[in-house]
């Protein structure tokens, strides 16, 4: 069964929610009013999905919590204004409710984000006795050393077994990109780049100049779509 975890400071609302999604089959596994909780209990119970307010109590608005999820979440909320509009959208939500919400519009709203997850590209990698996923939008870069890749994740940094032509056929994705011989990166999740390198999350990943034209095509593709 799908798990969703509710955000919303409205406890009548909050509680609709839980009793119409029950309905349609889906699973509560936790409510908050305030998106520290939130975040708290999100990765501690590792839903599926989030439906967040946008305004809740609290110094935090659901907007920051998007901006901190991984998981496919859905917006709810009372403003339908431009500029409210305009800074949830950054967030990539994959749905957004204006309340008040009907069953119909929140049972499409949920079933577009589990169809979200389950289109998700995920590789599965061996660690010590056990296999474990990893979703491609958790990785952010990856870098070669012999026979080995590192993988550099959102959370952490894992070393797998193989060589790069083998992981990009293992993910076979349109997002990951090699960029020099020793390195592949994951386009999603560029901040700045030139000619010489690309920047990740503060690293500084270098482009070779085997690549550089293709990378810096891909690259503009990218941030034309």
């Amino acid at each position: 069964m799908v798990k969703i975890y509710v955000l919303e400071d409205e406890i009548i609302t909050q509680e609709l929610l839980k009793q119409t999604l029950e309905s349609l089959k889906f699973e509560i596994c936790g409510m908050a009013t305030d998106a520290e909780t939130a975040l708290m209990e999100i990765h501690a119970l590792k839903p599926d999905i989030a439906i967040i307010d946008i305004r809740v109590d609290g110094n935090k608005t659901g907007i920051w919590l998007g901006n901190q999820l991984t998981i496919p979440f859905i917006y709810l909320t009372a403003f339908g204004d431009t500029e409210t509009i305009k800074k949830a959208i950054i967030t990539k939500p994959i749905s957004y409710l204006v309340k008040p919400f009907n069953t119909n519009d929140l049972y499409i709203a949920v079933e577009l984000a589990v169809n979200a997850i389950q289109n998700t590209t995920q590789i599965i990698i061996k660690e010590k006795n056990k296999n474990s996923v990893i979703l491609e939008e958790m990785i952010l870069f990856a870098k070669k050393d012999d026979q080995y890749l590192t993988l550099h994740l959102k959370d952490s940094v894992k070393l797998i077994r193989s060589s790069i032509s083998e992981f990009l056929n293992q993910v076979n994705s349109n997002s990951f990109l090699q960029v020099h011989r020793s390195y592949i990166i994951n386009k999603n999740h560029i901040t700045a780049f030139d000619k010489k390198k690309i920047i990740i999350a503060n690293n500084n990943i270098p482009i070779s100049k085997t690549y550089v034209k293709e990378v810096l095509e891909e690259i503009s593709k990218s941030m034309h779509r």
